[in-house]
């Protein structure tokens, strides 16, 4: 929350990353102590629960006119009517639920009152709605991949992707059988067609891995066999929307990701690295 004063204060819950921030600071004084100068923090909060972000807003009414348009005879954008009464109806069936507390039923969860992770649940839903149920043209393929290379870069920044899990607070990892079923097109080109289930740790390195959601990724047939035949680095040059995606399993199995190579050495350790110890 923001005080009167105009500083953002941060309640911690979880005594690990307390200790760290408050190590952070002490170094910090330590260092501007012995260098008689002035250090800045660069750090990156992992917040779970976000506001849903305004590239998710931009991303839903995007994929809206896309699926008008496929429904379209004339393949015709829709006006804002029309566009907000098809978004309405594809809330009912892709949004999550809360409950209504007039009814005692459930309704849908509105894109403009989501979270960041009720608002990817609603996209990842129109995603598959276009791959399972639209017909697309040339220049709304466009659009869609356009979106989806987005939103992979999104999805790939996260500790925690939400698409991983059954359940809205990533507690349960997602089945095979309900992976598959959620995942009709490629991750990579946005294609639909012959979807493998490819594995980011190969079933050599760890095997207990291979079955864990956050270690899958959907490819074509002919992806999969061509990120095997030249490897993840030069496969990433060529759809580098995934790198984060790729990356994160990499450290969640312990293995060293593309950004934690070593590549140069350092005459000193860095802040963040020194106060850890």
């Amino acid at each position: 929350m923001l005080d009167k004063r105009g500083y953002i204060i941060l309640k911690d819950t979880c005594k690990a990353d307390y200790n760290l921030v408050l190590s952070l600071f002490k170094k910090k004084a330590e260092w501007e102590k012995r260098n008689e100068k002035e250090y800045f923090l660069n750090v990156r909060l992992g917040l779970h629960y976000q506001k849903r972000t305004y590239k998710q807003n931009a991303a839903v009414w995007e994929l809206v006119t896309v699926i008008f348009q496929s429904q379209s005879e004339e393949g015709r954008k829709p006006t804002e009517e029309e566009k907000y009464g098809l978004y309405l109806d594809l809330l009912e069936v892709y949004a999550d639920k809360v409950p209504n507390k007039i009814t005692g039923g459930l309704r849908p969860v509105h894109i403009s009152e989501s979270n960041s992770v009720e608002g990817a649940r609603f996209i990842d839903g129109l995603l598959y709605h276009l791959a399972t149920e639209c017909d697309l043209e040339y220049g709304t393929q466009v659009t869609v991949q356009s979106v989806l290379q987005e939103w992979e870069e999104w999805r790939g920044s996260l500790e925690v992707d939400p698409l991983d899990y059954k359940d809205i607070d990533c507690t349960d990892l997602m089945p095979e059988a309900e992976w598959r079923q959620k995942h009709p097109y490629s991750e990579a080109s946005g294609k639909g067609g012959n979807i493998d289930r490819a594995h980011i740790v190969s079933r050599g390195a760890d095997t207990p891995d291979i079955k864990k959601a956050w270690n899958w990724i959907a490819l074509l047939h002919e992806e999969h066999m061509e990120q095997h035949q030249m490897g993840w680095d030069a496969f990433l040059q060529i759809y580098p929307h995934l790198r984060g995606r790729v990356e994160r399993a990499r450290r969640l199995a312990n293995k060293m990701g593309f950004e934690d190579k070593p590549r140069r050495v350092l005459p000193v350790k860095e802040l963040a690295t020194e106060a850890l110890e």
